[in-house]
């Protein structure tokens, strides 16, 4: 049996992070947007809301980034067709401040150069909206391809999303292995396709209680190769 395998990536608090990227520039369009309307509202209650806002959008409550960021403005604004437009407005001020907010985290490069020392490959697969994600992997120098839950219509953890890399790397789940922060959906989801499941708990997280519990937990991305090298020599004793 082939001993090839692949690894599919989260892109956010697991590569990268965007220091409230899209939160801070909804609420800076909302200030600017009052201000020109006069009105007035509570800042505490707005930021509040950008994060519900965010959440329903990237639980799947909210399908698209634009209805999600309408309903934000309507809550603190007067209605009107115009916050359809700055809600489309708001893709376009997102990319703009992208390179000010991304940030790779620490040893994504050098663990990436390790992978690819080893013959490993590798993809993103990330909920978010095109060409949000595509934008932040560019940021960070990363290469491959980049699966965005927007652009191939699926979203984690539903089968459909894990399957668009099964179908890039022409491999079983089982012989996909996946990275992520979320216990939930990047973890339990791809665990119940069968693919070998790593918990990247950089931030001391507790794991859920009642998910299956991850093929490996990491605390820091250097760790990564280590065991995919381990696994392949495994792999090799026990003739797979």
């Amino acid at each position: 049996m082939s001993l090839e395998f692949a690894v599919g990536f989260d892109f956010d608090h697991t590569l990268g992070v965007d220091n409230k990227l899209e939160k801070m520039t909804a609420l800076d369009m909302l200030s600017e947007l009052a201000k020109a309307q006069g009105v007035s509202y509570d800042p505490a209650a707005a930021e509040a809301g950008a994060d519900e806002m965010l959440h329903a959008f990237r639980s799947g409550a909210v399908p698209n980034i634009d209805g999600a960021v309408a309903g934000f403005f309507e809550r603190f604004l007067e209605l009107g067709a115009g916050l359809v437009d700055e809600a489309a407005d708001f893709r376009t001020r997102v990319l703009e401040r992208a390179p000010q907010h991304i940030a790779a985290l620490p040893g994504v490069h050098e663990m990436l150069a390790r992978l690819d020392a080893m013959g490993v490959r590798y993809a993103i697969l990330t909920n978010g909206w095109s060409p949000l994600q595509e934008e932040k992997a560019r940021l960070i120098e990363f290469r491959e391809p980049v699966y965005v839950s927007e652009r191939i219509g699926a979203r984690k953890p539903s089968p459909e999303a894990f399957g668009a890399l099964a179908k890039y790397f022409e491999l079983p789940f089982e012989r996909i292995w996946y990275v992520g922060d979320d216990p939930a959906i990047d973890c339990a989801g791809a665990q119940a396709l069968g693919m070998r499941t790593v918990w990247f708990n950089w931030e001391g997280k507790t794991y859920p209680t009642g998910l299956a519990a991850p093929l490996h937990v990491i605390e820091q991305l250097d760790e990564l190769p280590g065991i995919l090298q381990g696994q392949v020599k495994e792999a090799a004793k026990l003739g797979e």
